[in-house]
């Protein structure tokens, strides 16, 4: 019963995410015209794609604190690319992701259709060409979401924030806004250390695939309700970091057999 309920949520999932894709081209010329116009009807669909994708995955999202407006810079701690599904269908906003997403089949296609940043963390020096986008994003009238963990933690605890795309909300004088995400599954169910976050060395369709043979689990979203301002980019992301951990509700780890999955606990990657 369950795969077949995988098999129908993604089968539904690619045929809405099709659908959104064909409105996206249909509506792309607007860009000739307007820029502004153009990242306005890019939010409004990747919302629209946002509470579709959680109605048919199962995803149920609760949402504590006011949603910043674009435009906007906004830090989150990460913990899925189930993140930036909850953050896109609350705000609409583009991300700063991992350079090798744009190389992914079908959805790295539709990432850099949306404006969607990449960058090379392995290449220190493409920090500088990242924050000149990030500058444009916002100057442009979007709100942008940097996870300054820079890279995908498994929940136990929110790692230190990194510094070095925190220069563009000073160099453009502007606060930083701040959410914290956490998710919960059902008694009974895989918890949600092994169900949603994704932080072991597997394969992305393979983690989905898994996620969607179960009923579902529950998203929480908290936004800070006041943003942060600070000259020294180091001291702004300790202050983000403790603002985001005062939020944080660690996911439960402990080894859970559910039908025939397993999953023990491990220790995060390093």
């Amino acid at each position: 019963m369950s795969h077949i309920r995988a098999c129908i949520r993604m089968t539904l999932l690619v045929l809405l995410s099709l659908f959104f894709i064909g409105v996206r081209v249909l509506v792309w010329p607007t860009a000739r015209v307007s820029r502004r116009t153009d990242r306005t009807l890019r939010r409004r669909l990747l919302r629209a794609w946002g509470y579709c994708f959680a109605f048919v995955a199962g995803l149920r999202i609760t949402v504590k604190g006011p949603p910043p407006k674009p435009p906007f810079y906004m830090v989150c701690n990460h913990l899925s690319y189930l993140d930036m599904l909850v953050l896109a269908r609350q705000t609409g906003c583009i991300f700063v992701s991992r350079g090798d997403v744009e190389q992914w089949p079908f959805f790295g296609a539709v990432a850099r259709s949306l404006y969607i940043l990449f960058i090379n963390r392995t290449d220190k020096r493409d920090t500088a060409r990242v924050n000149k986008l990030i500058e444009r994003t916002v100057t442009e009238g979007d709100g942008i979401v940097v996870f300054p963990e820079s890279r995908v933690c498994c929940g136990v605890d929110i790692e230190p924030f990194k510094s070095p795309l925190l220069q563009p909300p000073i160099d453009l004088d502007m606060p930083v806004h701040y959410a914290t995400i956490y998710y919960r599954t059902a008694e009974g169910k895989p918890v949600e250390g092994a169900l949603c976050s994704w932080w072991r060395p597997e394969p992305f369709y393979t983690h989905l695939y898994r996620f969607l043979r179960y009923p579902g689990s529950t998203a929480t979203i908290h936004f800070g309700e006041e943003p942060l301002r600070d000259n020294d980019r180091k001291e702004l992301a300790r202050r983000l970091h403790e603002a985001v951990r005062a939020n944080f509700k660690p996911l439960r780890q402990a080894a859970t057999a559910i039908g025939d999955d397993t999953f023990p606990i491990e220790q995060p990657m390093k």
